[in-house]
């Protein structure tokens, strides 16, 4: 059990407040929904700017955001909670269970194949480290032929179980298990989710749980009913907001999507994800539910690379160092807090989302903060780093 460090819980936070309305001002961002929380309640507020520059409609606490890949733990987290049932073991083949995964091969980059030495087990699916890509977030060799399958994150086309059969026939871009590469791994890992569970993914994380933790706005697809509290995102050019990539009046995620991405579907608000959050914090029980059992959520906020992701494939990854930053079971972890510039940040997990957004939690500190914004690319702006620079500024030990 993680006992807490003592916080200075008097800041009022004004350095995070003056950097998030310093972008909005400057028209870096058009609004910002971000909150501090200890795990029982929500220490520090922030709420700024607009849904949408256009129609002047101002950012609300509930408003409505593509949180892309802050999907994801949301997803290890439900495939943990089938691990906790005995339904597989970590360094199970996932041919085990998906027999297209069988006599998986090496794309190598002249063209040739060649069959790999590993197969892919389940560890290597929520580590990122099974060889698999990501079109959009990739231009490696491997890449083109996903394109050719339309495989492509959540622009794939076809139901998740097709999705799935048609990646696993796919070769792999090196050896499994020796390098860490963002992919469509926690998509297969949805999949798995329904295969061990007998029921759909969007039905099992429904029902276990965004409803058990209150997170009834949270979900592949926004009811029209709440079209107004929809976020427009915005493209980023030369440095500052331009047009709209997504408007929240017309948003696509009002439609049904083509299947339930685990990788990058849902969306959700601030006091939503919130929860999800407490949960982490406290050790995975929240309002009398318990998802996680405390020694699962351990194993899963651990380091499971050798060394950290600078180091393991990720150079370059995002335009950000991960020197210091290794990758557990859905989560990015940071083991040396020194190496990745913010001392007080050793033991923090979280993730991020391309539309600018983050989330992270540092139990050793009792703290977590979530950063809600739409913008792409996400790199554009420092701004995900400087949030947590400004938040672990403020605290006193």
């Amino acid at each position: 059990m993680v006992i807490p460090m003592k916080l200075d819980t008097n800041s009022d936070f004004a350095g995070v407040d003056a950097l998030l309305t310093h972008y909005i001002d400057s028209n870096q961002l058009s609004g910002v929904v971000a909150a501090i929380t200890d795990g029982s309640r929500i220490q520090h507020r922030f709420i700024y700017g607009y849904q949408d520059q256009e129609l002047g409609s101002p950012m609300a606490w509930d408003s409505i955001f593509r949180i892309y890949s802050m999907t994801k733990p949301i997803t290890s987290v439900a495939a943990m909670m089938l691990w906790e049932q005995g339904k597989f073991n970590l360094d199970d083949p996932i041919s085990t269970y998906l027999p297209s995964f069988k006599s998986t091969k090496i794309l190598n980059e002249d063209g040739t194949t060649h069959p790999a030495n590993s197969t892919i087990t389940v560890r290597h699916i929520l580590c990122h480290t099974a060889g698999i890509t990501l079109p959009a977030f990739s231009d490696d060799h491997l890449a083109p032929l996903y394109l050719e399958k339309q495989l492509d994150g959540m622009r794939s086309k076809g139901n998740l179980s097709e999705i799935i059969d048609k990646l696993g026939a796919m070769p792999v871009k090196h050896e499994p298990g020796s390098k860490w590469a963002y992919s469509m791994a926690t998509d297969v890992a949805a999949r798995l989710v329904e295969i061990w569970s007998g029921i759909s993914f969007e039905k099992f994380i429904t029902t276990n749980i965004l409803l058990p933790l209150g997170m009834t706005d949270t979900a592949f697809q926004i009811s029209k009913a709440n079209t107004s509290r929809i976020t427009t995102n915005y493209n980023v050019e030369d440095g500052l907001l331009s047009s709209a990539i997504d408007t929240g009046g017309s948003s696509r995620f009002l439609n049904p999507p083509e299947f339930a991405c685990g990788s990058g579907g849902l969306t959700s608000t601030a006091d939503d994800y919130l929860q999800f959050m407490q949960m982490l914090l406290k050790e995975g029980e929240h309002n009398g539910v318990r998802i996680l059992k405390p020694e699962t959520l351990q194993e899963m906020t651990r380091n499971h690379l050798p060394t950290d992701m600078e180091n393991f494939g990720a150079k370059g990854f995002g335009n950000s160092n991960w020197e210091g930053i290794g990758f557990g079971l859905g989560f990015s972890v940071i083991t040396d807090g020194e190496k990745t510039g913010i001392p007080q940040s050793l033991s923090e997990y979280g993730w991020t989302g391309a539309a600018g957004t983050a989330f992270f939690i540092n139990p050793r500190l009792g703290l977590g903060a979530i950063l809600l914004t739409q913008y792409m690319p996400s790199d554009s702006y420092p701004l995900r780093k400087e949030f947590r620079e400004a938040i672990y500024g403020e605290i006193i030990l």
